[in-house]
């Protein structure tokens, strides 16, 4: 047990420092090649390559709910958890335009008829989801305006070099810290006894995850709110979609069950409420941030219910 919670422990730090590399090399990447703030906020801020090389990692190694979990659980966390606390320390404005919540829904249908309609998500059912994930993303950069300054241009060409071996050294990383998930992951769940689905869903998923609040409250702080709000947004459609679809492309995917009764309806439930809330307000706050960390605690006392039951 000891040994599967310090491999677990190690692969998550080696897996989101790797993340938090990438996304700067990827930051400064996108300077380079002058694109919106749409790129910043909702693909390189909602890009989520820790779960995605997580999910692989455990979909190559047979774990099948823990790869789900890197999705489906790592967006409902980021929905409720992650949002709830960035709208309690940062009440922000709403400067996503409608479209952006628009993507979200529409990223629920392609999700939910994959996972609805078989016993799991085979790799057509992967490339299907990858297709409308890159349509949603296409569609809402064409909406979306440069805003990079010419010289911010002129210093990330300067260093190109640099920011190449980043991206490729946080790759590394990230590739060895999924690896340690796994091993951790499998010792954890045959010592405790904890549901593979269960376990997927919530502590991998947390883990994976923690820094979406940095990654929303940061640039909310600094007055750019419409970079956490295309966080949100990416990491929706990028997960559901991408991800997902990529790892079923390496490993087609078994769904539980337990996945079609709680957590997919109870992630479809939370980006409904999100993307109206969007909508329908110029700015959310302390309220929302409350509700949406109660979504959360309700999720999690659901799954305690299962482990009890079980």
């Amino acid at each position: 047990m000891l040994i599967g919670g310090i491999a677990f422990v190690v692969g998550i730090a080696l897996v989101l420092w790797g993340a938090e590399r990438f996304t700067d090399g990827a930051v400064r990447m996108s300077a380079l090649l002058a694109v919106s703030p749409f790129v910043v906020g909702t693909i390189l801020s909602g890009l989520e390559p820790e779960n995605l090389v997580t999910g692989l990692a455990a979909a190559v190694g047979g774990l099948h709910q823990v790869a789900l979990g890197t999705v489906i659980g790592a967006a409902i966390f980021m929905l409720t958890a992650g949002l709830g606390v960035a709208l309690l320390l940062v009440p922000m404005e709403v400067t996503v335009p409608r479209a952006g919540a628009g993507a979200m829904v529409l990223a629920l249908v392609p999700f939910g008829v994959v996972l609805w309609t078989g016993e799991g998500v085979s790799r057509v059912e992967g490339a299907i989801l990858l297709v409308a994930a890159v349509a949603l993303l296409g569609g809402l950069y064409r909406r979306s305006p440069v805003f990079l300054r010419a010289d911010e241009v002129a210093e990330s060409a300067s260093s190109a070099t640099r920011t190449a071996a980043v991206l490729a050294g946080s790759l590394v990383a990230m590739a060895v810290g999924g690896k340690f998930v796994v091993v951790g992951a499998e010792r954890l769940i045959g010592t405790l006894g904890i549901s593979e689905t269960v376990f997927g869903m919530t502590v991998v998923a947390i883990g994976e995850s923690l820094e979406e609040t940095a990654r929303m409250v940061t640039p909310a702080r600094r007055g750019h709110p419409e970079v956490a709000w295309g966080n949100v947004v990416g990491t929706v459609v990028i997960l559901l979609g991408a991800n997902l679809g990529v790892i079923a492309l390496v490993g087609p995917l078994r769904v539980d069950p337990l996945v079609l009764q709680l957590h997919a309806p109870y992630l479809i439930a939370s980006t409904l409420v999100v993307a109206v809330a969007m909508t329908v307000a110029h700015r959310l706050g302390r309220r929302m941030g409350a509700l949406l960390l109660l979504l959360y605690a309700a999720y999690l006392v659901l799954n305690l219910t299962v482990l009890e039951g079980g």
